[in-house]
């Protein structure tokens, strides 16, 4: 669907949000922030104001009271960008974790995983929220980092999690056929998907290779409560170079143990 009909929609669902809510600016305010945070590049004030489907005078007035207090920089171009006030507000969730100084721990108990790296996610939405993570010494190309938000069917930590629901709970956070993408080795249609998760629930861990990175591989296990209840995934990130069959076997033991080691600890992550 071209853009110029796509932002019209987008707007009018705002609109109507707004109209429910006792404060329509907070709201508008709110929607500033997730837009500049999904935006691949940042927006300037016209590109604001039509993604709210406000005058430029409203989205000049939002956006002034955003940069006074902190949550906004303004690039000399006229776009806007993030602070670190926002990742201020992550960290303070995130660092309500107790599971996460278990997460260090254990990690440097699994050798293949301390010589490795390894992170830890949540479900929100249809995306996984990274709560903990320990790069690898290996030259992957790419760093995690708390806080980040990446598309969950893209990863290996958010495919042991998606795998947890149902078929019919997967479509609703995914209703359209045709999937977010980091790179074109990243299933593009919810079916492909489907049938990673399906093969994920059959053999009891996730994978992903060499799509975030050309040579980096994962393997994900879910972390789960006694009872059964979801509530993370885990993931060891591997140099594709180092994968023989005997280490990938390693690998997808190791990342279970972790699974199974943080799981007695399920219920610190609420």
């Amino acid at each position: 669907m071209p853009k110029s009909k796509l932002r019209p929609k987008l707007a009018s669902r705002d609109t109507e949000a707004e109209t429910r809510t006792s404060a329509p600016a907070l709201t508008r305010g709110l929607r500033i922030l997730e837009f500049i945070a999904s935006s691949p590049e940042p927006p300037n004030l016209t590109m604001i104001a039509a993604r709210l489907g406000v005058a430029m005078s409203s989205a000049h007035s939002l956006c002034t009271t955003l940069l006074h207090e902190g949550y906004l920089e303004k690039a000399s171009d006229g776009t806007f960008g993030l602070t670190l006030r926002v990742l201020d507000l992550a960290s303070s969730k995130i660092n309500k974790y107790e599971i996460v100084e278990h997460f260090y721990a254990a990690c440097d108990e699994i050798q293949l995983i301390r010589e490795n790296g390894a992170t830890m996610s949540v479900l929100d939405g249809p995306d996984v929220l990274f709560i903990a993570a320990r790069n690898s010494p290996q030259p992957l190309g790419v760093s995690f980092k708390p806080g980040t938000r990446m598309p969950a069917c893209c990863m290996a930590s958010g495919r042991a999690l998606l795998a947890s629901l149902s078929n019919e709970e997967v479509c609703r956070l995914y209703p359209s056929e045709e999937l977010p993408q980091l790179t074109k080795d990243h299933p593009k249609h919810r079916s492909e998907l489907l049938k990673i998760l399906n093969e994920a629930r059959r053999d009891g861990y996730s994978k992903e290779i060499k799509g975030t990175r050309p040579h980096m591989c994962s393997y994900g296990a879910l972390v789960a409560t006694p009872s059964g209840r979801a509530i993370a995934g885990v993931a060891i990130t591997m140099y594709e170079g180092d994968l023989t069959p005997p280490v990938e076997r390693a690998a997808i033991a190791s990342i279970k143990e972790l699974a199974r080691s943080l799981s007695q600890f399920g219920d610190l992550l609420s």
